[in-house]
């Protein structure tokens, strides 16, 4: 289910004074509240107080130092398709600030536009003195998450400086952090290194040089695109793929939109899953679509495809990502197309439509993938209206939302019937627990799943 962005999310500390602990550990020891929209993620109920309350004593110190060593990772980099590894979690999850304190079951995932962030309750059979009890599921956007962040950590290390502590890890940490995002060069390099997934100067010798050397074909928005695509235990191999589908026949096309549609990009909504539904639906008006379907011959015309090339299903080895390449010559466009199914087929063709609106001039490569960036997001929101639209499905299914209606509704609107409970869930009309799949909505994330996940 897509979520609204909120505009709450906010660290508040009242310090306290400790006995034990290292110096910087004992003297940020605070009542923390952590708030996101109007939930309370830090609401719990102390065993040994006998009470519920909205702070928790801890220091603020690990969870600074936490937040500031996993800081790239945490604005940049998404979701992964699979459940995540465990470095991924180090740096996504709150209970990874450790130092023996009891933190809420927290995680962070960006898309680069906004973070997503979820808690869920302790768990029922927890013998800790301190369980959370808040089950929460937000978009921060991210200019909010780094104001907040910031402030946070400025906090901390004014309260060490105070407290005459002036020379720590989060102090040397903290200041590396900021000129690296002052250097407009290094925060491409720690921006890229998140995307892949590692730590700052932990990615493979070689594999920066590689993408940054890339930057003029492909175009550097374009490269954040793909970098996700390419986290994996063999990065350089998937890039190796990645330039295969780029140098591939594929197909030349032309992609032609009404003037109107093309002009009015610059007045659509954020979030990015807005700005993609309300493209799509400018478009369908623009066409005279009505609620109808959208046939084959209409899609493939606004690519400049033939009906036949672009839904010929068989081919050679299936690419690690669908891709349009700007051609050197004028406004032709060379499509390498991924799925091998027509329901898959027509999804990524709708997919380029919105891509190649939103993307910019810079952008040589226009990369169609399953990462969980903003951009695709905004793809896939737009591929799901164009084809299905919600006001004409919700029109066809009346109100009856069975397994046996989405196939009916998939078979009118040619979609696949996992597109239809997506835009069903999507605007509200079904709960998200319908969508199994493994982040399938945004408010399922990987620690709903059976506990035989390694934590």
């Amino acid at each position: 289910m897509e979520t609204l962005m909120t505009t709450t999310f906010a660290i508040h500390r009242q310090w306290e004074s400790a006995l034990h602990e290292s110096p910087e550990v004992r003297d940020t020891v605070a009542s923390l509240k952590i708030v996101v929209g109007r939930d309370v993620i830090t609401r719990n109920e102390d065993e040994w107080a006998q009470t519920v309350r909205d702070e928790v004593r801890v220091s603020a110190y690990p969870l600074a130092l936490w937040l500031a060593s996993s800081w790239w990772r945490l604005r940049w980099e998404p979701l992964p398709k699979a459940v995540p590894d465990r470095s991924w979690r180090m740096a996504h999850e709150l209970v990874a600030a450790g130092y023996g304190y009891v933190w809420p079951r927290m995680v962070f995932a960006s898309d680069g536009e906004v973070v997503n962030v979820w808690a869920v309750p302790s768990r029922p059979d927890s013998r800790a003195v301190v369980r959370y009890l808040t089950h929460s599921c937000h978009a921060v956007s991210a200019l909010d998450f780094e104001r907040t962040v910031d402030e946070f950590i400025n906090g901390v290390l004014a309260r060490l400086d105070a407290a005459g502590i002036g020379r720590t890890a989060l102090h040397d940490l903290w200041r590396e952090i900021t000129e690296e995002r002052r250097e407009a060069s290094l925060t491409v390099q720690r921006r890229l290194e998140a995307l892949l997934g590692f730590d700052p100067d932990e990615s493979p010798e070689g594999l920066l040089t590689a993408f940054e050397s890339l930057i003029p074909r492909a175009g550097l928005s374009a490269l954040d695109e793909i970098a996700p695509v390419c986290a994996s235990a063999n990065p350089a191999g998937m890039l190796k793929q990645v330039l295969c589908a780029a140098d591939a026949e594929g197909l030349k096309g032309r992609i032609a939109l009404p003037r109107e549609t093309i002009d009015s990009a610059t007045t659509l909504p954020e979030p990015g899953w807005r700005k993609g539904r309300e493209l799509a639906r400018r478009l369908r008006r623009s066409l005279g679509l009505n609620g109808a379907a959208v046939p084959d011959g209409v899609l493939c015309g606004l690519l400049g495809l033939a009906t036949e090339r672009a839904m010929d299903l068989q081919g050679a080895a299936r690419p690690v990502l669908a891709m349009a390449v700007r051609e050197k010559a004028g406004e032709e466009l060379k499509f390498v197309l991924r799925r091998r199914n027509r329901h898959g087929r027509r999804f990524e063709l709708a997919r380029f439509l919105c891509d190649y609106v939103i993307a910019g001039e810079a952008d040589h490569w226009l990369p169609v993938s399953d990462a969980k960036t903003s951009r695709q997001r905004t793809q896939r929101a737009f591929a799901a209206e164009f084809l299905c639209p919600v006001e004409a499905l919700e029109a066809f299914m009346a109100g009856d939302f069975s397994m046996d209606a989405v196939e009916e509704a998939a078979e009118r609107f040619e979609v696949g019937p996992a597109a239809v409970q997506a835009q069903l869930v999507n605007n509200r009309l079904l709960p998200s627990q319908v969508l199994t799949e493994y982040g399938g909505g945004v408010d399922l994330p990987y620690f709903h799943l059976p506990p035989q996940v390694d934590t």
